[in-house]
Order: C-alpha cells, then structure tokens, then sequence
C-alpha cells in the first residue's frame, strides 16, 4: 500500500505535482500489458504485434515511437488496442484519494507518462477514470522518455517551470525516480500493485478478472475480507447473474431466495435487479412441523405468493425444500409449477426428473455431483447467514427458535461485498462464468493457506450439531481414539482445513479421503438412479 502521509507531507512544499500514469495513476485489468494485444490481435497477432514495435524502435531516430511508427510495421490498424484500453483502464483507487486531496490542498498536477499513444487517448483515459490533470505530458509527442529526464526538462521547458518547485510520483525505479533525479526533480517511489492472489490463478481465459481481484486485494490487508473479495465475491456475483437471466428465461413471476443460506445472496440480488423477490423462512425443521400443522404453512405461503409460475433460489443440494413446498403451493393453486435455481446439487438427475424447470448453476453434472457433496455445508458456512432458525409457523407468521450463531464470519462477507460493488460499479457488472468461480473455492476447501485455516477455523456451523468449521481437539484428544477423530472429522465441513491440522502430509491423505468419499457417493447415486429408473 502507498504511503499517503508521505506524500501528502512531501507535498506542502512544492506547488506543482507530476504524476506517472499507468500502474500509478491507472491500473489495468490484464496480468501485463502485453495481454492487451492478445485480446486484440490473438495469440500469433501479439507476437507480431510485439515484434512490430521493437522494429519500430530500433529504427526509429527519435527516443521514442508513435502508434503510427508502430502500425506501419505492424501492417494494420491498432484502433482495437485503444479501444481496449479505454475498456481495462480504471483509477487507481489509492492514487485516486490522493489526486484529490492534492487538488484540495491547491496544487497545480501534471500526468507524465512514457507511453506510445497520444495525449489525447491518455486523456481520455485519465478523464473516464475522474482524473482531470492541468496538463498531460506522452513522451511519443516528445520523442524522448522520462528514463534520462529529458521528458522532464521538455515538461518544464513547456510550462516554464523550475525544478525545485516539482514534486513527482511514480512507480518505475528507472524512469520515475531516477529519470526524474536527472533532471533535478524530487520524487517519490510509489510500490507496484503485487500478486496478491491466493486461491486464483492468472489465467488467459480469465486474466481480467484474475487481475480486477489482485488489483482490489492490493487495498486489503484483513485476510478473511480478502476470502471474502477472491473467492466468495465472485460466486455470489456469478450465482446472482445466472439467477436473474434463468428467471427471463424461463418467466418466473416471482423469485423466494430461501432462508438461510440464501440471506446474503438475496440482499446482493435485491441491490442489482428489479426482479420480484422475496426471502422465504423455511428450514428442515419448520417443514417437518409443517407436516402436523398444514394450515398455518398454507397460509404464510398464501400470504407470501408462493403459487403459480415461481421459483425457489437455495444452495442444493438434494431439493427437499422445493419439493416440499410446491406439494402444500398446490393446494392453492393446482397449476403451481415450482421452479428451483440452485448454486449446486449433487443429485441433479433426481431435481430434473421432479421438476423440468430446476437448474443448477455450478456442479450440475454428474462428476461435479459427486465432488460438491463434500463441500456443501462449507460453502453454506461461506455464504449463508447466521440468523435464527425458523421452527414452524403461527398466525401464518415464522416462529424463530432463541439462539442464533456468532457471526464470525462478517469479515468474509465484507469483503464479498466490496468485490460486487466494486465489479458492479467499474465493470458495469459483465457477466461472470460461474465456472471461473469454481476452482477458487474448490482450492480454499482443499488445500488452504495455514494462516487462513486459523483466522476462519472458528466460523460456526449447525448442520449437524452447532460445531466450528474445524472442530479439531488436538492430537493428546485423538491419540488411541480413533473414532473421537472421526467424530470430529465428521463435523467439520473444512475438511482440508481438518486435515492439514491432523496431519504433515495432510494432501495425500486428503485425496485418499476424498477419492474413498467419491466412490462411495457414486455407488450411492448410481443406486438411486436405477431405483428412479425402475419406478
């Protein structure tokens, strides 16, 4: 993270401020620049592309090049680039906080920037970002650079100023501190934005993405927030996006994001669509009490309009709850078809065959099947809310029991929050395959950090009895008792978490374990798939 204070500090003394533009000013959300020509020209058209503009800069008898010169060797057109990178190009946020608190103090700020394109695209840059500098200075209109401080002198040549009255700021060793030294201005080095990432990794498929997450982690030093920002963030987003284009294709009337794991997901939902929404108090045990009291059920599905063309919104992973619903929703009307949109299932043959209507976002073939089930309750701990629990129904009202869990895990979800809004704001919320969330979170579940593992092992869950996510007793507990560690292991939905306490060469176990689960699942399903084919 930069140093404000310093800056701000070092500032009251000079009356004109220059600022370096990319990766200082600006950041781009692409891994290195030169991905920027891969989503213009493909992948043998940035090689040439690359080539292109060393030619140019060898022949060249300036100190630096054009986009023109470039183009000439390039043999074609480089308005995609421009256009893409006005696309990737955002403001710094840090930077940006310092921008403006430099134009309140009064300070006259210049951008400089050693770059091929014109100052007007660079303007253009700067503007949609919500910079406005008094100047922009390129060195492709100068045909010098900043790296032996001629760009410098030309600046001050231009506008007439002396060195002693500059401050600049800049990222590059060589050319912002250094180049500027040359030239008798005093700088100061800012630090690059680092990879950050944990979960993720820099992927061509994915690397605007990838890079938007290592941009914002940069600004995050809370490690739970920064699960929250890289992992959860980004499924929730992806879920959301799939939710709402599944309810236009399909017409729902109404969505019911049920309670409680789709709590967070709901209000995320509320906040970017105008759909028909509404959050339905239903769990396990009020649906059983259900069975003794239809009449009170009835009538708080009557009275929230859960009838006709709807659908429900849930984790998974069987559909219980959908199938539940919809058989008391048809008392109230016979033509209730309940849809169900579901973040995964690992029984998805047996949803499709209950309802044509039912999808599942992610894990929604039969290997995902078999490979979600493991991670289910991890994933509900993630995303889903601490509330208290609804038990049954009275007056067509919820009843909730007493106790409610300690949120723990409202670090996690800050962060999640500040990725969507982040991603919703600057990138106009652009759709987000929900197979780019997948692997993130398979990683955090399989094979996560030690830190993490102390910071979230304490998060709460109640699937099977109220226990951590991580219900570890030490190894003095374990030693001679076996089945008190398969007790715990049983109740801990981190299972790579788990293990990694338990034991040194806790992966290999740990693939062990889970390969004996999968086989064991797959036999379970393949029985139940046959039983359904029979019936």
């Amino acid at each position: 993270m930069i140093n404000r204070e310093e800056i701000l500090t070092a500032a009251q003394s000079y009356n004109i401020i220059t600022f370096d533009v990319f990766d200082t000013l600006i950041i781009r959300d692409v891994e290195k620049p030169s991905d920027v020509f891969r989503h213009c020209y493909g992948f043998s058209g940035k090689y040439s592309r690359i080539i292109a503009e060393e030619s140019a800069r060898k022949k060249t008898e300036r100190g630096e090049i054009t986009l023109r010169e470039i183009e000439d060797r390039f043999r074609k057109k480089c308005d995609k680039e421009i256009e893409f990178e006005k696309k990737i190009c955002r403001a710094n946020p840090e930077m940006l906080e310092v921008y403006n608190e430099l134009r309140g103090m009064g300070k006259t700020v210049y951008a400089i920037s050693d770059m091929y394109l014109d100052a007007k695209v660079i303007s253009d840059i700067l503007t949609n970002a919500g910079y406005h500098p008094d100047g922009v200075i390129v060195s492709s209109e100068f045909g010098c650079s900043k790296k032996n401080g001629d760009l410098f002198r030309h600046f001050m040549k231009e506008y007439q100023y002396h060195e002693e009255e500059i401050l600049h700021i800049g990222d590059n060793r060589e050319s912002d501190y250094e180049g500027a030294g040359k030239a008798g201005i005093k700088a100061i080095l800012v630090p690059k934005h680092k990879d950050c990432l944990k979960y993720r990794r820099f992927s061509y498929r994915t690397d605007e993405l990838d890079s938007f997450i290592n941009h914002g982690l940069n600004g995050i030093e809370d490690s739970m927030q920064r699960i929250g920002y890289e992992v959860v963030g980004p499924m929730v987003l992806s879920f959301c996006q799939w939710v709402h284009k599944k309810c236009m294709e399909n017409n729902f009337e109404r969505l019911y994001f049920l309670a409680r794991d789709m709590h967070f997901t709901f209000d995320i939902y509320n906040r970017i669509y105008r759909d028909d929404t509404h959050y339905l108090c239903v769990s396990r045990k009020s649906l059983r009490n259900a069975r003794n009291n239809p009449e009170e059920f009835l009538l708080y599905l009557k009275d929230e309009g859960v009838y006709g063309n709807v659908a429900v919104v849930d984790t998974g992973w069987v559909g219980t709850a959908q199938v539940e619903i919809e058989k008391y929703a048809k008392q109230i009307d016979e033509s209730t078809d309940l849809g169900g949109l579901y973040l995964g299932t690992n029984v998805a043959f047996r949803i499709r065959k209950r309802s044509k209507r039912s999808f599942a976002c992610i894990y929604s073939s039969f290997a995902e099947q078999l490979n979600c089930e493991l991670s289910s309750a991890f994933l509900e701990v993630l995303i889903g809310s601490q509330e208290r629990q609804v038990i049954s129904y009275q007056n067509g009202k919820p009843v909730f029991n007493n106790d409610s869990l300690d949120d723990f895990h409202s670090a996690v979800k800050t962060g999640a929050e500040q990725f969507i809004l982040d991603w919703v704001e600057k990138k106009d919320n652009k759709e987000i395959d929900p197979k780019d969330t997948k692997k993130p979170f398979e990683r955090l579940f399989r094979n996560p950090h030690a830190d993490d593992i102390e910071k979230m092992g304490n998060l709460q869950c109640d699937d099977i009895e109220v226990s951590k996510i991580i219900t570890y007793g030490g190894k003095e507990k374990y030693k001679g008792n076996h089945s008190a560690w398969l007790h715990d292991l049983s109740l801990s939905p981190w299972k790579g978490g788990f293990f990694q306490k338990s034991f040194k060469h806790y992966r290999f176990l740990l693939g062990i374990y889970l390969a004996a689960n999968t086989v064991r699942n797959a036999l379970i399903d393949v029985k139940h798939i046959k039983r359904d084919r029979l019936e």
